[in-house]
């Protein structure tokens, strides 16, 4: 047991000082941690391109032979949202040094998105096809979000270089949000309803510097986040309770770093070091 609690104790001394190893390569820390946030030049602006997978759970009606209604029925379905549209702005600011090329930073986004819902109240025929009705359902949700994680920094945007022309980043985290649904199509008393989510999330992005670095970027959020849950029936759109919820979204966007042209280094033959700016070359 002594064995076992030993090992523990030397994995977290490992652990905790692995920052400062990576550091050590260093004359001087690459720069005080919230400096970064003052530093225009790791801001960066997207725009976004997003899908959108739910659940639709809740009562239809169900026809038969010449368009006659037999029923009603609880039917739970996966449903796709029409992609949606927005824009973030984020930061990254590094915190540990894995090499000339490379860090670990802690990013953070602002990101405001809109997506469309359409024909929620899909109603069955009794064969099983779907039955598009004169009243369609439709709805519109609003997301504002904070997405904030971890990532794995290489290349021109990790150090800000204009020497190393390519970049990469690979990262997780969790995505707060706020999103607000809008039936679109019910004149009623219902309003738009708020709901809060909390969705962890991977991405990857890859880009290159070209007197601006440019970079696109991929997102995946997981798990699920109601949008709404009426309890009564909204005649003539829909037969009774529903619930809509999230299931996943997947989000695509083309990053700009506006003030990334103000990368110190101007030229490969200079005397200063690329990829840390507190030092000078002898």
């Amino acid at each position: 047991m002594k064995l076992f609690r030993s090992l523990k104790i030397c994995i977290v001394v490992v652990f905790l000082c692995s920052p400062l190893f990576s550091l050590a390569q260093y004359k001087f820390e690459i720069q005080p941690f919230f400096s970064y946030f003052k530093d225009l030049r790791r801001w960066e602006i997207s725009g976004n391109y997003m899908l959108t997978q739910g659940t639709f759970n809740g009562v239809i009606p169900l026809y038969g032979l010449n368009n006659r209604y037999l029923t009603d029925s609880t039917l739970k379905r996966s449903v796709n949202a029409e992609p949606g549209f927005g824009g973030s702005i984020g930061v990254s600011v590094p915190f540990a040094a894995l090499g000339h090329i490379s860090v670990w930073a802690f990013t953070i986004q602002g990101m405001f998105n809109q997506y469309k819902w359409k024909d929620l109240n899909i109603a069955n025929n009794s064969d099983g096809t779907p039955k598009i009705p004169t009243t369609r359902l439709n709805a519109t949700s609003s997301q504002l979000s904070i997405p904030f994680g971890i990532d794995y920094k290489i290349g021109c945007d990790a150090f800000g270089t204009k020497r190393l022309k390519f970049c990469a980043a690979f990262g997780g985290g969790f995505m707060p949000q706020l999103t607000v649904t809008k039936l679109d199509s019910v004149v009623t008393s219902i309003g738009p309803e708020a709901n809060i989510g909390f969705t962890p999330y991977v991405k990857a992005e890859v880009g290159m510097f070209m007197g601006w670095t440019v970079k696109l970027r991929a997102m995946y959020t997981m798990g699920n986040v109601e949008l709404m849950n009426s309890g009564d029936a909204i005649n003539p759109y829909s037969d009774g309770p529903f619930k809509l919820t999230t299931n996943s979204h997947a989000v695509f966007s083309l990053i700009l770093m506006p003030f990334s042209h103000r990368y110190r280094e101007t030229s490969w033959y200079n005397d200063h070091d690329s990829y840390n700016w507190n030092e000078n070359l002898n």
